[in-house]
């Protein structure tokens, strides 16, 4: 009887130790085959986008202060050109809308990141603005974010607030092209 709890203890000690390790493995698998995700926080409603078939992406700025990498800005506004060409919004369509933004915060992946994660973030603050008016149409915190070593990287999270920019423009009624 004896030996039998032992070999049941040792057996669930040794699951519960292995589920950390197998838990990360599976994160890791996930993170290499989806890559960074991106996240929308939007800063009021988005109205209804259906109107506009331009977008026009302006500078991507970095807010003082940041420690995004130099050449972040250029690759956020090269994934939010593709996020937007997805959604049928061509620069040189009209209507059309302006993307604004700022990298307001840039977290690098660290040493204690790397053995717990989250690993590397980044958020932009965007602004869509009608191009005609110059009115603000709608404002929100674009996220890219990884949440594996395998989907870290700047490409990565950058490739992560594209995404957020594609959720935005859905939730504005903005279907794929082919859609």
């Amino acid at each position: 009887m004896t030996r039998v709890v032992t070999m049941t203890l040792t057996v669930a000690a040794l699951s519960v130790l292995c589920s950390g390790c197998l838990g990360r493995l599976f994160s890791e698998g996930m993170g290499a085959a989806r890559g960074a995700s991106g996240k929308v926080v939007e800063i009021g409603m988005t109205p209804d986008l259906t109107k506009y078939k331009g977008l026009r992406i302006e500078v991507i700025t970095v807010a003082q202060g940041s420690q995004a990498p130099a050449e972040m800005p250029d690759m956020i506004r090269a994934d939010l050109a593709a996020a937007a060409e997805k959604r049928g919004l061509r620069p040189e369509g009209d209507p059309g809308l302006k993307l604004s933004g700022e990298i307001v915060h840039y977290e690098s992946s660290s040493t204690v990141d790397t053995a717990i994660g989250p690993l590397e973030e980044v958020i932009v603050r965007a602004k869509l603005t009608d191009a005609q008016g110059g009115n603000v149409v709608a404002e929100a915190n674009l996220i890219g974010r990884s949440k594996a070593t395998s989907s870290s990287g700047a490409k990565n999270v950058s490739a992560g607030v594209g995404e957020a920019l594609d959720k935005w423009l859905k939730d504005g009624g903005l279907k794929k092209t082919g859609e």
